[in-house]
């Protein structure tokens, strides 16, 4: 069984601010040390359910934030900035059985969602089949075209809430309660990842008995971000399959998810060049 495992920062339990998310900050390096911890928790859970491989993808900001030495030995971390961003190492090839999704956050846009964002800062919304979806779910979308499912999902309250209308058959770890963008009642570190490694290996055991689905979604797969200013709708829509359907909107519309993970991923990065 090869478990893999996407790490974000913003969803662990203790970090409630963008601020120390930031390399800058002084907060940074607590906030790292509570992401490496949640990291384990989720690699110790699922060794305990029978993994014997165990990939841990650094999926937060520059994506070289969990330090080597401080991860589980049993793991193999993939850091530093990967084509395939979050989701890199979970692709034709790899094996993978099972993807666990730790430190998330809730979409771009959630009105209590802590940190809430999709991707960037960029997107005031982004839309799958014409239904809001954050990270997870785009995510979800390429992972399911790797035939890989996501069996669990750690962050706040209104990230589990908007997982379980994508992914009901995933273990939904709430280690944080939003009270607003920049503000959360969070659970004290040690209790949560005592609930991430539970989750973890309840999800993986969950993998090996074969209840677990990827998501498939039918064909047209629509797309839509509406973006924080016409400049970045610009750069977005540059992007083959992208089309400007508004003032701010940017539609990708293809039979194929993981042509619409590339594109979508590929319109991010051009419009963060857009001041």
């Amino acid at each position: 069984m090869k478990v893999w495992i996407s790490v974000d920062m913003e969803g662990i339990a203790g970090v409630a601010h963008p601020r120390p998310t930031e390399r800058a900050d002084q907060g940074y390096p607590a906030a790292a040390a509570l992401m490496v911890a949640e990291a384990n928790a989720a690699v110790e859970g699922a060794l305990a359910a029978g993994a014997d491989e165990v990939v841990v993808n650094d999926s937060h900001g520059s994506m070289f934030n969990l330090d080597p030495a401080s991860l589980h030995e049993a793991a193999r971390l993939i850091t530093g900035q990967k084509a395939w961003s979050m989701v890199e190492g979970a692709g034709p090839g790899s094996g993978v059985d099972v993807a666990l999704c730790v430190g998330y956050h809730a979409r771009a846009g959630h009105p209590t969602g802590t940190i809430a964002h999709t991707y960037s800062y960029g997107p005031v919304e982004t839309r799958l089949g014409g239904r809001p979806v954050g990270e997870a779910g785009i995510n979800a979308m390429a992972l399911g075209a790797w035939s890989v499912p996501i069996g669990m999902v750690t962050g706040d309250d209104a990230l589990a809430e908007e997982v379980a209308a994508w992914l009901p058959s995933a273990e939904r770890v709430v280690v944080k309660h939003g009270i607003g963008r920049h503000a959360a009642s969070a659970l004290h570190p040690a209790r949560a990842r005592a609930l991430v490694r539970d989750g973890a290996e309840r999800a993986v055991r969950a993998a090996a008995a074969g209840r677990l689905a990827p998501l498939v979604l039918a064909a047209p797969i629509v797309l839509e971000t509406d973006w924080s200013n016409a400049a970045q709708a610009d750069l977005a829509a540059i992007v083959p399959l992208a089309t400007r359907v508004g003032d701010r909107t940017v539609r990708i519309e293809t039979d194929d998810p993981l042509l619409a993970y590339r594109a979508f991923l590929a319109g991010i990065r051009l419009a963060s060049l857009a001041a």
